[in-house]
């Protein structure tokens, strides 16, 4: 086998196709039923192999998880990040960040919902919901470059240390922000259709005048 034909891990075109498959089945599957009811075994149904192919790609449903995870918060950055980058002051990469990552659940609704109920559905071995998980890894770890953008934390303290902003606090401020995004993907989760573009134009608003300086 030519080794033009292997990715990084070692896995050919094929496998990766089934992978992706497989990713896809299982996002489209937890989306429509709840995590806990998404089986492996339901999963490969739903792709028509047996589940000893999906376990061949991915040893449990943890690691299938953490694929799918992967998979949106990818898409998602790659929509984010450019949208940020491109806007020089505080506000506007504010106005910027609220606006990319609805446009994101906007156009990857089903992926969008997918991402909430394993949110409130799984745990680890070791018990932690999966943003917990998530702050451990980050805190371990923490994102570097283009990544560290996503989280928004450094647009408010941005925004404070130049005047931009009144004198808030950037992590209740994040807090704030985050949790009314998730807002949208829990009423998409009860409604495919809600209209999260208007939903995120209020967002918009709304920080615009609790971060005006004067």
């Amino acid at each position: 086998m030519r080794s033009k034909d292997l990715d990084v891990d070692g896995r050919t075109f094929i496998e990766r196709a089934r992978r992706a498959q497989i990713v896809t089945a299982a996002i489209e599957l937890i989306a429509a039923v709840g995590y806990p009811q998404a089986s492996i075994a339901k999963i490969a149904d739903r792709v028509g192999i047996a589940k000893s192919v999906v376990l061949y790609h991915f040893k449990s449903k943890d690691s299938l998880v953490e694929a799918i995870v992967t998979e949106i918060f990818t898409a998602g950055a790659m929509v984010m990040v450019p949208a940020i980058a491109a806007e020089s002051t505080a506000a506007g990469k504010l106005t910027a960040y609220i606006r990319s990552n609805i446009a994101f659940l906007d156009s990857h609704r089903v992926h969008s919902v997918a991402m909430y109920e394993i949110l409130t559905g799984f745990r680890t071995e070791w018990g932690l919901r999966l943003d917990q998980a998530a702050a451990e890894s980050v805190k371990a770890e923490p994102p570097q470059g283009d990544m560290a953008t996503i989280d928004p934390i450094w647009i408010f303290q941005l925004g404070v240390r130049n005047g931009e902003f009144r004198a808030l606090s950037p992590m209740l401020y994040k807090n704030a922000v985050r949790a009314a995004i998730d807002g949208a993907v829990s009423e998409l989760a009860r409604d495919l259709e809600y209209d999260v573009v208007a939903y995120g134009e209020e967002l918009v608003t709304l920080f615009q005048l609790g971060t005006r300086a004067h």
